[in-house]
């Protein structure tokens, strides 16, 4: 996989563009499929999986679950993994979903901390 330069204003905008609770819901999912989302046909036909299958994506126009998925993989892509999944964490709400992904966040980083799930390896 290739390394895409993030800084942190870049961080931040991919991150309010993905959505804090949808980084916390799927960021397991788009690290274990990583190699998978690198192909153009599987990252559509995962797209409208989720747009058909999540209850919070499903009203939702498919350009912006394109979009959601974008930011999310050059956040991964960027590196910036660690520092996402806390921005999840820090994150001031009291939204449902938010207080999941907080909550997903968290035993996420545990996985990757404790080497059950490993980050991406860039060229």
């Amino acid at each position: 996989m290739n390394y895409l330069y993030l800084n942190d204003n870049d961080l931040i905008e991919n991150f309010e563009s993905a959505g804090s609770w949808f980084v916390g819901l799927y960021m397991e999912t788009f690290l274990n499929n990583i190699n998978f989302l690198s192909n153009r046909q599987y990252k559509n036909e995962f797209t409208h999986d989720i747009h058909r299958s999540d209850s919070i994506l499903i009203n939702e126009n498919i350009l912006d679950i394109y979009n959601r998925v974008e930011s999310l993989l050059k956040i991964i892509k960027g590196n910036r993994v660690i520092d996402a999944l806390k921005m999840v964490i820090e994150y001031n709400t009291d939204n449902i979903y938010d207080i999941h992904a907080r909550e997903e966040a968290i035993y996420l980083l545990s996985l990757i901390k404790n080497k059950k799930i490993s980050l991406p390896e860039f060229n």
